[in-house]
């Protein structure tokens, strides 16, 4: 058992956590940026989230303590981090914005979560990527899922960041600013079945198979949040 696996993902959880708190305090509601308390509630509310979807890791074959924690495996602690951090910056977005209620974030953050889940179902389907990081443990699978999952939460919370009007007009934002997720993953599922572990490379190179990828999703996401610029009502 390595115990030294599971506090390294409690301090990214609680680096997750400090990301959530400086987004309030920064662009929530007024009424949110006016009162401490708000702010502390909603980031305690957020070690819920995270708690939840860390049990649903465990579905789509990535469990914490099976796979990080008592078999150290490094491969699958570098996805499930940036699993969780791809459900914190999710959170996060669906937490900045006027609204008029706390069930407005739930909404938000709930639907951005659904469509990172159903992502990473669709790569689970075609790439199956949780027995390479799993079963065969190669960190170049790894690192590329990491890199997916984050570039995914980042557009995906970007795209239920803003100001609250309905539910029809959240998630007509949602498909109008998410949809590059869709094509990560349809871009992601061909880089699976080229780079997971197979005979004739069983031990792929993690910087070259694993690293590149990884950062390539995200600079991906990154150009499209700076295609979008500001979410409607941050504050500047």
């Amino acid at each position: 058992m390595n115990g030294g696996f599971r506090w390294v993902y409690v301090a990214c959880a609680a680096a997750c956590l400090i990301l959530v708190a400086v987004m309030l305090h920064l662009w929530g509601a007024a009424e949110i940026r006016a009162n401490p308390s708000e702010v502390i509630f909603l980031t305690v509310a957020g070690v819920f989230w995270f708690a939840i979807a860390t049990k649903l890791f465990a579905w789509l074959g990535l469990s914490l303590r099976d796979d990080a924690v008592e078999r150290g495996n490094v491969a699958a602690l570098a996805a499930l981090c940036g699993a969780l951090s791809a459900v914190a910056a999710i959170y996060a977005g669906g937490s900045v914005g006027e609204g008029p209620s706390y069930l407005n974030n739930i909404f938000s953050a709930g639907l951005g979560t659904a469509g990172l889940f159903a992502l990473w179902i669709l790569l689970e389907l075609g790439g199956n990527v949780s027995m390479s990081i799993a079963e065969e443990r190669d960190l170049a699978s790894g690192l590329r899922l990491c890199g997916f999952l984050l570039a995914t939460g980042l557009v995906l919370g970007r795209a239920v960041a803003g100001d609250w009007h309905s539910m029809a007009a959240t998630t007509r934002d949602f498909i109008r600013d998410g949809w590059p997720a869709a094509v990560l993953c349809a871009v992601a599922l061909p880089v699976e079945k080229f780079a997971r572990p197979s005979r004739r490379c069983p031990f792929p190179s993690w910087p070259g198979y694993g690293l590149i990828p990884a950062l390539l999703y995200v600079a991906l996401a990154g150009a499209w949040l700076w295609h979008l610029g500001p979410w409607e009502g941050m504050v500047r």
